[in-house]
């Protein structure tokens, strides 16, 4: 039963990897397909509009999974090292001899070290999705005219469509 226990974690610890991965990748293609719409928009203000928001979703998980999801990825494999090392632990632990013994005591002290590395690892993901920023363009979109005032992007679009109707 623990061996299928074992082979569970392993298999779970590796597909969740995997998924965390190609969420990388996708969020990757998803930024192309961004810089292709954009281009494809050209001039059309309501088009670029959709495309800021679309790239401004994908740049704010990008964001995320480059700043914490290696440490969430990392916590994972260090348990499941550590869980694998206590497995192996208890499995030497009856058997009898010098070598038994010092595998017994290197596999314990392994498991405490994948174990603290787990917890560290944890930890560091935690205080980053507690303290990272949350990316907002806007604020670096925004534009200070000479009375001190900061103009949107927006509020620039609206006096634009206002000066092109009113010639």
């Amino acid at each position: 039963m623990v061996g299928l226990g074992l082979l569970a974690s392993a298999f779970g610890a590796v597909a969740f990897v995997r998924y965390r991965e190609r969420e990388s990748a996708t969020l990757q293609q998803q930024t192309a397909l961004a810089r292709e719409l954009r281009d494809l928009a050209g001039d059309d203000e309501v088009r670029l509009a959709a495309v800021d928001e679309f790239s401004l979703t994908i740049y704010q998980r990008l964001f995320y999974s480059s700043v914490v999801a290696p440490w969430i990825r990392s916590a994972v494999w260090a348990l499941l090292g550590a869980a694998l090392a206590a497995a192996g632990a208890v499995a030497v632990g009856q058997v009898d001899g010098v070598y038994a013994t010092v595998i017994h005591i290197v596999t314990i002290a392994a498991s405490a070290i994948f174990g603290i590395a787990a917890l560290v690892f944890a930890g560091i993901a935690l205080y980053h999705s507690a303290s990272t920023p949350r990316v907002s363009f806007r604020d670096s979109y925004a534009v200070a005219d000479d009375t001190g005032t900061i103009t949107t992007d927006a509020d620039v679009a609206e006096t634009r469509a206002a000066d092109k109707t009113g010639d």
